[in-house]
């Protein structure tokens, strides 16, 4: 691509990092569900904001698979995101 059709394209707004872009603005939800919430644990399926849930799921499901950048994983520690959740248990009487 020329450098000329690259400044038209800035111009306009393009985003070249649309995939990344879109991290962060996960990252600025979660960042709301947890002053709502006061914790970064969102349902996977959770209603408001069925995105959310997913990428939630995502973020764990790639750092169990050492695919999470590292840059990443520090800013979801910095906010208190749990890792690994607790499957609760039922006590049967």
């Amino acid at each position: 691509m020329t450098a000329e059709r690259v400044d038209i394209l800035n111009n306009l707004g393009f985003k070249w990092k649309m995939h990344e872009d879109n991290w962060y603005d996960m990252l600025d939800d979660l960042k709301e569900f947890k002053e709502r919430h006061g914790d970064c644990i969102v349902p996977q399926k959770y209603s408001p904001n069925l995105q959310l849930g997913r990428w939630v799921y995502t973020q764990r499901r790639a750092y169990t698979r050492n695919s999470l950048m590292k840059e990443r994983i520090t800013l979801l520690n910095e906010l208190g995101f749990v890792w690994k959740l607790r499957k609760s248990r039922t006590l049967i009487k």
